[in-house]
């Protein structure tokens, strides 16, 4: 449970961050300024339920937990006149976890002409996609997102737009391989609970230990001895 109301205070923390950031943008450049004539359309494509759903939703997000806390952080914005009343449109899609409907999701917004920024995602598949085609959608779209922690999602050339509000699994692996570093330590074994199903998505636990395993790999070749000649290859 805490790491759903961690989750979800988040959300309002970086909607109230994201429209302070596009209060400014409005004023120092050639984009319209925010209005109620031009509003700032923020998208939040979640599930309507928060079911693990077979591995699709690992941190339980929903519309209806991040729903209150989103328009506590529109409320304070239009409280502290960041941006005038009834200029920001929070827009809510069910993306149903899919890897299908949740990037189509933004593709009927943007045709619709009402997406500026997304906030959300709850599965690692459907968020992917999107990150990396938002960079060339008009003057590119930024996305906001709890997950996609993986390392895989770390290239800045391919997810140009993106930003992962908790610490991707990189930190945790620069932690690991300086703590065998300084120990020593030349062998190991993950230990994880994956179920193998075609019909479940990967885990994180998975995912983690995926992220880990290079970068110990190349910490075992660093102390890997080598190999001792024979006495036949010292005699030639």
């Amino acid at each position: 449970m805490a790491m759903e109301q961690y989750g979800a205070i988040l959300f309002s923390h970086f909607i109230f961050g994201s429209l302070i950031v596009a209060q400014q943008t409005s004023v120092n450049s050639k984009f319209e300024e925010i209005s109620v004539e031009h509003p700032i359309h923020l998208v939040i494509p979640l599930p309507e339920s928060d079911d693990f759903m077979n591995g699709k939703n690992p941190f339980l997000f929903s519309s209806h937990k991040v729903k209150p806390l989103a328009d506590l952080a529109l409320e304070r914005v239009y409280q502290e006149r960041i941006l005038p009343n009834g200029s920001v449109n929070l827009i809510y899609r069910d993306s149903k976890l899919s890897d299908a409907i949740g990037p189509n999701v933004a593709v009927e917004q943007l045709l619709k002409k009402k997406l500026d920024c997304i906030i959300g995602y709850a599965y690692g598949y459907a968020l992917a996609p999107v990150a990396r085609m938002s960079p060339f959608w008009g003057n590119g779209i930024p996305i906001i997102t709890p997950i996609g922690l993986t390392m895989s999602l770390d290239d800045k050339k391919e997810y140009q737009l993106m930003t992962r509000i908790n610490s991707p699994y990189k930190v945790v692996s620069n932690a690991v391989s300086a703590l065998f570093k300084s120990y020593d330590w030349k062998r190991h074994i993950f230990m994880f609970h994956h179920a193998k199903s075609p019909t479940i998505a990967v885990g994180e636990c998975f995912l983690l230990m995926a992220s880990l395993q290079h970068p110990l790999r190349t910490v075992s070749e660093i102390f890997k001895p080598r190999p001792v000649p024979s006495k036949l290859q010292s005699r030639k």
